[in-house]
């Protein structure tokens, strides 16, 4: 059987499709049996329902099936697409071939351990090790728990035992990825700081990087944290997400944590580690989100000063709370997010400038246009124009900042 897997969404999605391409034959779109589309619908569900829409009017005779994040609002519109499109979700990758075999639906909640499988990764130098599903949280924004379910952490066994093939297979980069990282372990006894400290234990040159994780749970074990962070074999790098500067906003959005949560991280990691990157997120219009309450989010990121700032305007999904709410016109959205927007990038390019002049050595770990791409012990995103082999680690200094990336 030919399956083509397209795949979307965040670092534990992508790591499911190559887990889904590990189990058949690989081809394109028109050779392949089976078109699978892995999806995400955490920004909503209207985009992925399009682009099905336009391929099955293009290919009225193909096999679909859907997987990933299905979220309970997205079933019936893609069953109006096509009754007989196949609905297999995330909890249940591990039986695809034979539920796609026996053109089987599977959409109910199970407790799966996405490690150990036969892969076929999208970059040969990249290994993306899950560490958990689901979270501890249920944040009136987000649907991601409705589809996910509550948190079920990996036995760190299991664990160590994929990051160990993955540096046998030759991957220099490891990320550590859940919808939570840093909930990791809060049901079984332990925390995302003792893996960590387990995984750098693992021999072989590599980095891990850590993904996101809340502050709300890391604030629990934070000494510990930011001393595991310090190990050479981990990328200094910190996806923090902020969501909100103010405080009325993020108990609305049942966060969990005060802005000032959030800048006690920032600070214990920059005093500890003052060249760490770090990253954080911010929803602009959520609803009954005040122009002032806006303001007070540019002050946190003025002050704060992220070197990456992920923004994303306020869409409601259904079945959440929020999707209830007093909603903020869609106009003032989009006001907010190009403000927002114009500070990132003064704020991006600002930090970018402070590594200029910067020698040092890094893994190349991407091809780009006119050369490759690689990432500093900061994970800073620097680009050579050399056409050089993923993988090779080799000596750089940056010589131009751009907004986005560095050139050496």
């Amino acid at each position: 059987m030919k399956v083509h897997v397209k795949s979307y969404g965040c670092s534990a999605n992508i790591a499911e499709g190559e887990i889904i391409k590990g189990q058949f034959e690989e081809a394109d779109e028109k050779n392949a049996d089976w078109i699978i589309y892995n999806i995400c619908t955490v920004k909503g569900d209207a985009k992925i329902l399009r682009e099905i829409r336009k391929f099955r009017k293009q290919n009225p005779n193909k096999k679909l099936a859907i997987t990933g994040c299905i979220a309970p609002s997205i079933i019936e519109p893609l069953k109006k697409i096509d009754s007989d499109i196949l609905l297999i979700n995330t909890h249940h990758i591990d039986k695809i071939k034979e539920l796609i075999q026996e053109k089987q639906n599977a959409l109910t909640y199970a407790k799966t351990i996405k490690l150990g499988y036969q892969r076929k990764r999208n970059n040969p130098v990249i290994g993306i090790v899950p560490i958990a599903n689901g979270c501890l949280d249920a944040c009136a924004f987000c649907s991601t728990h409705l589809v996910k379910g509550p948190l079920y952490s990996y036995p760190p066994d299991k664990i160590l035992e994929e990051v160990k093939k993955c540096v046998q297979d030759g991957c220099k980069e490891i990320w550590i990825t859940a919808q939570d990282t840093c909930c990791y372990g809060f049901d079984t006894g332990t925390n995302l700081a003792e893996l960590l400290q387990k995984i750098v234990e693992i021999q072989g040159e590599f980095f891990v990087r850590v993904g996101m994780g809340n502050p709300r749970h890391s604030i629990k074990y934070l000494d510990e944290l930011v001393s595991v962070m310090k190990h050479p074999k981990i990328f200094k790098f910190l996806h923090i997400p902020l969501q909100s500067g103010n405080n009325e906003v993020l108990k609305a959005m049942r966060r969990g944590h005060t802005v000032e949560t959030f800048k006690q991280i920032v600070n214990e990691f920059r005093k500890e580690i003052p060249e760490i990157t770090i990253s954080t997120d911010i929803i602009v219009g959520y609803p009954t989100e005040t122009e002032t309450q806006f303001e007070d989010t540019l002050k946190v990121m003025q002050e704060i000063k992220p070197d990456i700032i992920n923004i994303s305007r306020f869409a409601p999904r259904p079945g959440t709370p929020a999707a209830e709410m007093p909603q903020v016109h869609g106009n003032i959205r989009k006001q907010r997010s190009r403000k927002l927007t114009e500070l990132r990038w003064k704020i991006e390019l600002e930090k970018n400038k402070q590594w200029l002049g910067w020698e040092g050595e890094i893994i190349i770990d991407e091809k780009v246009k006119d050369g490759a791409s690689g990432r500093n012990y900061a994970y800073k995103l620097i680009v050579i124009r050399k056409d050089i082999p993923l993988g090779t680690k080799i000596k750089v200094k940056i010589t131009e900042a751009k907004t986005h990336f560095l050139i050496a």
